[in-house]
């Protein structure tokens, strides 16, 4: 199953609500995490330079992760996806954005990425802004989308005339102390049902800045995680299971 996670405002978590839930999904079953924003090995503490492990003659230059893949077109070889998996932890392999543009990709490209990376399991997309056309033409094909937003009047209005609003069939809601507005008012300005609330903490900002996110999941994220995970394995067609 393939679920994908884009925003219509940058800054929204939209990364580390990726990361969690592919790191509450690895404990349920292999899962990976595919990362369009390009942000998913900091978060990891991953190194820069970290490469998977080869099992045979690896592509060519520019061809490994998902920009290189965007790039080759509709018939590149899923094999060239597998062989650009990065091991986080027991369960969970990461899939990196790679060298290269995504914005010159073309819509087949996208779609056919969303075909490749269905899996058995869970594969998270971490699809970042969605604003280029490849990308918006995968999160036609994907099983499940769901936007990240957090409760601010300028990224709700950014939301309501973007796109990837049809897309989507549910809101994930990155909560800030102090907004004005709440879960109840987001459903009711983007017509969608809240189906995950992650709250902004400081221990959270201290696990991703520190590089041990994957090592020491804090509880404020790996709560509500796993209770959107448990969802997805319920939701059919697309749509957010009642």
């Amino acid at each position: 199953m393939l679920l994908t996670l884009w925003s219509p405002k940058g800054g929204s978590g939209t990364s580390v609500v990726a990361a969690a839930l592919a790191l509450a999904s690895a404990g349920l079953g292999p899962t990976r995490l595919a990362d369009l924003g390009g942000d998913q090995p900091a978060i990891l503490g991953l190194p820069a330079d970290a490469s998977p492990p080869r099992a045979g003659p690896a592509p060519s230059a520019g061809r490994v992760g998902l920009a290189g893949w965007l790039s080759a077109g509709a018939s590149a070889p899923t094999e060239w996806l597998d062989s650009a998996v990065l091991p986080v932890v027991p369960g969970l392999g990461l899939l990196p954005r790679g060298p290269g543009p995504v914005g010159t990709a073309v819509p087949e490209a996208g779609a056919a990425l969303a075909v490749a990376l269905r899996d058995p399991g869970l594969t998270v997309l971490d699809a970042g802004g969605a604003r280029d056309d490849a990308v918006r033409a995968l999160l036609d094909v994907a099983d499940l989308v769901l936007m990240v937003i957090r409760p601010c009047y300028l990224a709700l209005r950014r939301a309501v005339a973007d796109g990837g609003l049809e897309r989507s069939a549910g809101v994930i809601l990155v909560e800030e102390p102090g907004r004005a507005l709440d879960a109840g008012d987001v459903a009711a300005v983007l017509d969608r049902p809240v189906v995950g609330r992650f709250p902004v903490r400081a221990e959270i900002a201290r696990a991703v800045d520190a590089g041990v996110l994957r090592d020491r999941l804090p509880a404020a994220l790996a709560a509500p995680a796993r209770a959107v995970v448990a969802a997805v394995t319920d939701s059919a067609g697309g749509r957010w299971a009642a």
